[in-house]
């Protein structure tokens, strides 16, 4: 893995979920859809303008990971951090759970955590979204109810975050440039996916 992008360059961030379904559709069309499995994550982010100093580092920072090859991590801008503004403490599951799950149950955690708030569990790199609100008391269990289904099995110790999210992306291209402005400033689009 090769550091940490910094979000101080950008003003904007589309994250999509991708997901795969297989459908079929008969003579009749009569149409059949199964989820075959596997989610992941693509963010493309849109700096600012940067001056020459901004776009040397960024641009350096992009070149490193040598295309597709590298991966690095980033937390999104303002959704890599849940939007209640009372969470407190580290909430940790409190039994096995198996991959292919979408409840779990953690406690520790104070607070409430929203619906839409992104969390990793500590143990893998795999991000994940709550569907439900999330009232923690510290004391009892509370339930976890996310999408996509538990990609990796989890343990009684592996911890929850739910503040500066870090996704663990790689680059979508093997290109990397830049726009130029007239006024000397530059633009920099980026693409990246889950690494999963």
């Amino acid at each position: 893995m090769s550091g940490s992008l910094s979000t101080n360059y950008f003003v904007s961030a589309n994250i999509t979920s991708q997901s795969s379904t297989r459908i079929t559709e008969s003579m009749s069309r009569k149409v059949q859809r199964k989820n075959v499995g596997g989610q992941h994550w693509l963010i493309t982010l849109e700096s600012k303008n940067l001056d020459r100093d901004e776009n040397a580092e960024l641009m350096a920072f992009l070149t490193k990971q040598q295309g597709q090859f590298d991966s690095f991590t980033i937390v999104p801008p303002i959704y890599g951090s849940t939007r209640s503004s009372n969470a407190t403490g580290t909430p940790t599951v409190t039994q096995t759970y198996a991959a292919g799950l979408t409840s779990i149950r953690a406690q520790g955690g104070g607070g409430s955590l929203k619906t839409g708030d992104f969390i990793k569990f500590s143990n893998h790199d795999k991000i994940y979204m709550l569907t439900a609100d999330i009232n923690q008391d510290l004391s009892s269990e509370d339930y976890f109810e996310i999408t996509p289904p538990l990609h990796t099995s989890i343990t009684n110790s592996t911890t929850i975050q739910y503040n500066n999210v870090p996704f663990k992306v790689y680059l979508t291209d093997d290109r990397t440039g830049f726009k130029t402005n007239t006024d000397g400033t530059s633009r920099i689009q980026v693409s990246v996916r889950e690494d999963i």
